[in-house]
């Protein structure tokens, strides 16, 4: 399907760490299905779209 360019090579050592110690992970973290978490991303978005409403509102009045 893809194919790599000439010249480049695989990099076999990177994904040989991936597989044994896997993704990145953050220590202490909330996890996403946690209620915890869930609630602090419904607060989150409530701000984003405000915060975006507020900017399209002063951008429409040309502030």
């Amino acid at each position: 399907m893809f194919r790599r360019a000439s010249g480049q090579q695989k990099d076999r050592f990177g994904e040989f760490f991936f597989k044994i110690f896997g993704p990145a992970t953050v220590e202490g973290a909330i996890q996403g299905w946690q209620p915890e978490a869930r609630e602090q991303y419904k607060r989150l978005r409530a701000r984003q779209k405000e915060q975006a409403a507020a900017a399209r509102r002063d951008k429409d009045r040309g502030w």
